[in-house]
């Protein structure tokens, strides 16, 4: 099980229309909306990275969301998997920034 805390950002005007749509997935718990109204808090949780950045594409591709960043991950149970050797192939491919993120950071350095 992965677990993360993250923020979702969503288009000036469209909460309501991104709050709803979140509500659709059973495995994400909306908590609350930032002070300055441009993110929403949620956890998350998922069976596995590929379940999580499955989840997370689909949040990405409605009209009124941005993006979703996570600020923390726990996934103590698949480290434990590691050890015993249960699990081998480890790509931690969601564990870094998007491609997409990446060309923003590019285009704000000065």
């Amino acid at each position: 099980m992965i677990f993360t805390g993250s923020l979702v950002t969503y288009i000036t005007g469209r909460l309501d229309d991104a709050i709803n749509y979140l509500k659709k997935f059973q495995q994400l718990e909306i908590h609350t909306v930032s002070e300055d109204k441009c993110g929403i808090v949620v956890t998350l949780e998922a069976e596995n990275e590929d379940q999580l950045e499955d989840i997370c594409q689909r949040i990405k591709n409605h009209d009124a969301i941005i993006d979703i960043s996570h600020h923390y991950f726990n996934f103590e149970e698949e480290v434990d998997k590691i050890r015993k050797g249960e699990i081998t192939n480890i790509s931690l491919k969601g564990f870094s920034k998007s491609e997409q993120r990446k060309e923003r950071d590019k285009l704000n350095e000065y």
